[in-house]
């Protein structure tokens, strides 16, 4: 039986698919079929990166700030799948980032530079403990918690497409904990590979 969700555009092809994600998909032709694998690479990618980063949480009280308040130069990560501003910055840059999804993006932005001015900053003039790490942040209401979700899958899309290879599990995963360009790998981390793998093996068997 087909699952359909409201257009917001036609499908063009598979990159567009996975960059607009959440428009139509029809499982009723060949070329359906593999839009929804697609599909659900991304939510498979998006559910372990969950759990890497705040699997020890729930509900909404995954809606927080990082807890690393030790983080050289400070951190933005915020979310579920714990996103950082400079991530979302360069995907709005680049336009990876769907047209629906600007607004939330900046607002997102404008919540990071709240985190990077007053993490660690109990006595600095405005402090509010929701932008210390921990926090809530602003975004938490269930739009702004549909809009995260959505807008992590495009990202997570685009560096799935870019991450195509051998090796492309640990591209994906040395790119979202660190950054592309980063030198750094698994024996950097290899707990946080460790609960990714974990929760990426058993969706891969569900």
């Amino acid at each position: 039986m087909a699952m359909i969700i409201p257009p917001r555009k036609p499908i063009q092809n598979q990159t567009e698919d996975l960059l607009n994600y959440g428009q139509t998909v029809n499982q009723q032709t060949d070329g359906m079929f593999h839009t929804q694998t697609l599909l659900n690479d991304v939510d498979k990618l998006y559910n372990s990166f969950v759990d890497a980063e705040t699997g020890h949480l729930e509900g909404i009280n995954k809606f927080i700030r990082t807890e690393a308040s030790k983080t050289p130069g400070g951190s933005s990560a915020y979310g579920p799948a714990q996103m950082t501003g400079t991530l979302v910055r360069d995907m709005l840059e680049r336009k990876i980032v769907p047209d629906h999804l600007k607004e939330y993006a900046n607002k997102f932005l404008d919540q990071s530079e709240k985190f990077l001015k007053y993490g660690n900053e109990k006595y600095l003039t405005g402090y509010d403990p929701k932008y210390d790490y921990g926090g809530e942040g602003d975004l938490t209401s269930e739009k702004d918690q549909e809009n995260y979700k959505e807008l992590a899958k495009s990202i997570l899309a685009h560096h799935w497409k870019n991450a195509q290879g051998e090796d492309s599990i640990n591209t994906i995963i040395r790119a979202w904990r660190f950054g592309p360009s980063s030198e750094k790998g698994e024996t950097d981390d290899p707990n946080y590979w460790d609960r990714f793998k974990e929760s990426y093996s058993k969706a891969a068997i569900d």
